[in-house]
């Protein structure tokens, strides 16, 4: 790998777990115990590893049936995953994103709801998944640092426009790195 395809599949892996962001902002307080603001990234990440590694045993399961389409079906769900995103990042910039968490489960429910992109993209990531067996180490570190940075963060209406660019900037990243992936071969 080329220190492009490198900086890329980093890129690609942030951009594929963005999601987290408007799901974990202000899950945890100044006066929670300190291991809650490890065990809720944690919970994030592992969500994320786990529905990749779901992803990619239906994907297995299922690519017989498009082998032959795997460049386009790539591309495909990389579009897919950016148009989701741009989705969520206006849903986000309208309030409509705004999560409340009343006992545990909820948690584990939102960093499920979180992991839907990478579930998706995992499908076709038997064609291409950046880091090859590493993926899903990659992928769960992403989450979890996504988690870890933003769970702090206090809730506020002024965080909805930065938390919005932050999945809106993911979108288009991840529209180019599809773009990129399909027309060039700097991923080989």
């Amino acid at each position: 790998m080329t220190a492009t395809a490198i900086v890329l599949s980093i890129l690609f892996v942030l951009c594929l777990t963005s999601s987290v962001v408007p799901r974990s902002v202000g899950l945890v307080r100044a006066d929670d115990k300190p291991a809650q603001k490890i065990w809720i990234p944690a919970i994030f990440g592992i969500s994320q590893g786990v529905m990749a590694l779901c992803g990619c045993g239906l994907g297995r399961l299922m690519s017989h049936l498009y082998i032959n389409l795997a460049e386009y079906m790539v591309f495909a769900m990389m579009l897919v995953v950016a148009i989701k995103l741009f989705v969520d990042s206006m849903r986000v910039l309208r309030g409509k994103m705004m999560y409340t968490v009343n006992k545990e489960s909820d948690i584990i429910l939102l960093s499920v709801l979180a992991a839907f992109n990478t579930f998706l993209y995992a499908l076709v990531s038997v064609f291409f998944a950046p880091f090859g067996i590493w993926f899903f180490v990659a992928v769960t570190l992403a989450g979890f640092l996504w988690s870890f940075l933003t769970v702090r963060i206090e809730f506020t209406p002024g965080m909805l426009k930065k938390v919005s660019f932050v999945e809106f900037s993911a979108s288009v990243f991840m529209l180019v790195i599809a773009i990129l992936y399909l027309f060039t071969n700097v991923f080989e």
